[in-house]
């Protein structure tokens, strides 16, 4: 395993800057497996973008969870609303959204980005082939305000959660 974490450690240096807009053009899906239609372009407030590698993988199930616990701290805080990234198909993102208990938060949606096209437009994917079969995101939390990255948390191996858990992002809001 030291081997594969090697390589995302290797493939993790290219970060989103702070500063950016997102817009990549590219839609995701919540709740329809042939149709997506949530953008994450221009989101109007104060939001947060959390990409995973994986629904269901150890370290992804234990970081969101979190997000659905802290939900209304960070609307105190001004965060309208929590995306969580997958980069798998919108059953499988939706399994995983019922088997955490992620309907008890309605301002936390989670998206199947399932070809990985939007990961990929703000530069977090890497190959995580070796274990996971394909591409993937690398473990990040973008604070969003009006379309532009205003902080951004990227892990250095893609199985740590530190800068990325909830509470880290919600400490320093």
């Amino acid at each position: 395993m030291s081997s594969f974490t090697d390589k995302i450690k290797a493939a993790v240096s290219g970060d989103v800057k702070e500063g950016a807009k997102i817009h990549t053009g590219i839609k995701l899906k919540e709740n329809n497996p042939e149709n997506a239609d949530v953008s994450l372009d221009g989101l109007s407030g104060k939001a947060i973008i959390v990409g995973v590698p994986g629904a269901f993988t150890p370290p992804c199930s234990s970081q969101v969870p979190g997000y659905i616990q802290h939900a209304d701290e960070f609307k105190s805080k001004g965060v309208s609303d929590i995306y969580i990234v997958a980069v798998n198909d919108q059953f499988t993102v939706k399994a995983w959204k019922e088997k955490l208990g992620g309907d008890k938060a309605s301002n936390v949606h989670f998206l199947a980005d399932d070809t990985g096209a939007f990961t990929k437009a703000v530069g977090q994917d890497f190959d995580a082939s070796g274990l996971l079969g394909n591409h993937r995101s690398k473990r990040y939390a973008f604070v969003v305000e009006d379309g532009v990255v205003k902080k951004a948390y990227v892990e250095d191996e893609a199985p740590s959660v530190t800068v990325t858990a909830a509470e880290n992002v919600l400490k320093n809001l």
